[in-house]
């Protein structure tokens, strides 16, 4: 719908929808579902992966968790909701709107309540790790990969919370400064370091990596992450008047950061391709599939998309002059859809086909319907990239190059007869990723009614 709103603008192949989804709301809600997406697939995981690293489960985790879930469906429905009463002008604008309805801010679009109760419920879920890993963590070394992974995972609310540390009327440049902490340590530095975290466990319960192989790749992650990537932020800073040589600086650590999720990735693929050392490989000695298959490809897919989407087309719009006429046009929505479906969605349904093997047997349905979400899903992505924001990107830049970048952005640019081809050249890969969905809600259907029933012994346990 966001794309149609580019050939059609008042309107939805015919019937009038602006009035009751202004673009600036479907677009809204378009970010904010899908950072609930990802948020709440990383809480899943990590609950789901906790009893598999600590070799336990402590009584009254399926409570908690229950509990967590109730705060989410509340935030989520709280949010979508104040945010559409918001934004149709149905909130009074002296106070109201900021606490249930829109902040206004991209990526900290809801209401401060719901902000508010998502950074509680990211604390239940830690809660909920740490009582899971007490017992595990007492005999391993701080510098370990459990600690790591409780580390990282300490930080996911505490760095989403420095997006509460401006106020209502608090100036721009304060605003700014503490939502890209969200922006960029938040979602391009924390959750990248829990990512390569959890999907170094996941290979290493299926033994197609070793833990030290492991291990240095998340140390190198957090220096590339945590020490790089607090520089990285600066790239960001350019329309804020900082020098050149700090945008510059930013850019390149901001590039580097894909670099240890690349080696986890390659690393995996060699197993793919080659076995694993003890003569294992993809195709099990009883000539049965392996039952993760699906699940590592979309977690290879997943160090694709981090080195192309992330790196690459995020480099291509971060070096100083080049985001001044870059940044802000369909190139950053390039970015931004390689980046964030590319990595956090792809992982994410790596997750969802890694959980599905312990809910439904390995047969013929199942592994086509995996099969059919990794095709459609990783072709109908980059169908959207190259056909579409990737072109339209560059007539942009042509057009703002030879006038103005303010005249780039106008709605008169996407009015051209050639903008709107490539945005009808983009709905086939769109058709693509929403047909790849279909068979992930058919393995939830089954999930949802196998959830009772013991593992077969055709499910390979890690």
């Amino acid at each position: 719908m966001n794309a149609h709103y580019h050939v059609e603008s008042a309107g939805f192949y015919g019937f009038t929808l602006a009035d009751l989804l202004p673009y600036n709301l479907s677009r809204m809600w378009h970010v904010q579902l899908a950072l609930f997406f990802v948020a709440s697939s990383f809480l899943a995981m990590g609950i789901f992966l906790t009893p598999m690293i600590a070799g336990r489960e402590p009584r009254h985790q399926d409570k908690l968790s229950l509990v967590l879930l109730g705060v989410l469906v509340v935030v989520v429905v709280g949010s979508l909701s104040g945010e559409a009463l918001s934004l149709n002008g149905l909130l009074p604008t002296n106070g109201p709107w900021f606490w249930i309805g829109s902040q206004g801010w991209e990526y900290l679009d809801l209401g401060r309540l719901w902000q508010i109760l998502l950074t509680l419920g990211m604390v239940i879920w830690l809660v909920i790790l740490i009582r899971g890993m007490k017992e595990r963590l007492k005999g391993e070394h701080p510098g370990n990969l459990p600690w790591l992974f409780i580390y990282s995972a300490a930080s996911i609310p505490l760095f989403y919370a420095a997006g509460m540390l401006y106020g209502k009327s608090s100036h721009f440049s304060q605003i700014e400064f503490w939502r890209f902490w969200v922006v960029h340590l938040w979602v391009e530095d924390f959750l990248e370091l829990f990512t390569t975290i959890m999907v170094a466990y996941v290979f290493m319960l299926l033994g197609v990596v070793r833990v030290r192989v492991a291990t240095t790749i998340v140390y190198l992650d957090i220096i590339l992450y945590s020490i790089g990537g607090v520089i990285g932020t600066m790239h960001h800073l350019y329309f804020s008047g900082t020098p050149e040589i700090h945008m510059a600086i930013g850019a390149f650590f901001s590039a580097m950061e894909v670099i240890p999720l690349l080696l986890l990735t390659y690393e995996a693929w060699k197993f793919m391709r080659l076995g694993a050392p003890a003569g294992a490989s993809m195709l099990s000695t009883t000539g049965g599939m392996f039952p993760h298959k699906w699940a590592v490809m979309f977690l290879i897919a997943v160090g694709f998309w981090n080195f192309l989407g992330a790196g690459v087309f995020g480099f291509l719009i971060n070096l100083p002059i080049v985001s001044y006429y870059e940044i802000g046009t369909q190139w950053t929505a390039n970015h931004g859809h390689g980046a964030m479906m590319g990595v956090y969605g792809m992982l994410s349904l790596g997750f969802f086909m890694f959980v599905a093997r312990y809910f439904l047997p390995l047969d013929r349905a199942n592994n086509l319907a995996m099969g059919l979400a990794f095709w459609c899903t990783n072709l109908g992505l980059a169908w959207m990239m190259f056909i579409n924001l990737f072109p339209v990107g560059m007539l942009q830049l042509n057009t703002i190059l030879a006038t103005s970048y303010w005249q780039g952005r106008q709605p008169e640019f996407y009015a051209q007869p050639l903008v709107h081809l490539f945005e009808w050249l983009r709905f086939p890969g769109d058709l693509l990723f929403i047909a790849g969905i279909v068979p992930v809600v058919y393995l939830a259907l089954r999930m949802f009614l196998n959830r009772n029933r013991q593992r077969r012994d055709q499910v390979v346990a890690p």
